[in-house]
């Protein structure tokens, strides 16, 4: 059985790290990832996961050494997560026609948990600008689930 082969059957080049069709391949995944939908996706998923994630590393700990500080490592985690997922919404331009379609594409309910959290965070250590930008966006993602809500209605 070949590995290349296999790798082949979901559209990946069967030649090698440094071809051309590879490099190809790097340089679109490269432009996805400057897309405001690769960037919302990424907050996302950030929030999402992490709380997943924030969960099983307590757990773990908790079983390895019972006498452990779990405060510490959770706000750590927690730090972290927030501060590296408002790091993907932060260039959010308000006037952009491309950030609003692709923020459209991703309203959700949990979408809007994950908006939340974050701003529940920065609230608690006080950084009001990024609950303010959060906010702004909170608002654009209600008034896309209610113009869904409307359009489901009426078909």
């Amino acid at each position: 059985m070949s590995l290349n082969g296999i790798f082949a059957l979901f559209g990946f080049p069967e030649d090698g790290k440094n071809s051309k069709e590879t490099k190809k391949m790097r340089d679109e995944l490269d432009e996805f990832k400057k897309t405001p939908y690769f960037k919302l996706g990424m907050f996302y998923k950030l929030i999402m996961n992490g709380q997943t994630f924030k969960k099983q590393v307590l757990n773990f700990f908790s079983k390895a050494d019972p006498s452990l500080n779990m405060g510490g490592i959770d706000d750590a985690g927690e730090f972290m997560m927030f501060t590296r997922a408002f790091f993907w919404v932060e260039e959010f331009k308000f006037r952009s026609k491309v950030w609003k379609e692709d923020l459209k594409k991703h309203s959700t309910d949990e979408f809007l948990v994950a908006v939340k959290l974050s701003m529940h965070y920065f609230e608690g250590t006080e950084e009001y600008e990024k609950c303010a930008h959060l906010k702004k966006i909170q608002v654009l993602v209600e008034k896309n689930l209610k113009e869904q809500e409307i359009r489901d209605y009426l078909k």
